[in-house]
């Protein structure tokens, strides 16, 4: 019998507990999106909504310790400028190659 007044009250906390954190999570993923500014395809974490436009390359420069190095998984604004460095094209893709230099050859921010 107490087992049974236990589940019941344990059951819908847990419940209760597991959709506010599903919420909570899905609320975070949904702060920020990609929008259109000029020919740039680019990531606005202060704003909301659906995707404007998608980049040719997702990612971002991210301070590192003393370097500022391409991080292709994240979203967000650049931290930094590298100082060598360019992107290049890769067939249909726009790649950062950091040991090269010159112009760029792609624009990885361009919406797809």
């Amino acid at each position: 019998m107490a087992k049974r007044c236990f589940v019941r009250l344990v059951v819908p906390v847990l419940l209760v507990a597991f959709a506010v954190a599903a919420g909570a999570s899905a609320g975070d993923a949904q702060k920020g999106r990609y929008k259109i500014q000029g020919n740039n395809c680019v990531w606005d974490a202060n704003d909301s909504g659906p995707n404007q436009c998608t980049p040719v390359t997702a990612g971002r420069f991210k301070k590192s310790g003393g370097a500022c190095v391409w991080v292709a998984n994240e979203q967000g604004a650049d931290q930094c400028t590298p100082a060598k460095g360019r992107f290049k094209r890769d067939g249909n893709r726009c790649v950062w190659d950091a040991n090269d230099s010159g112009a760029n050859q792609c624009n990885p921010r361009q919406p797809r």
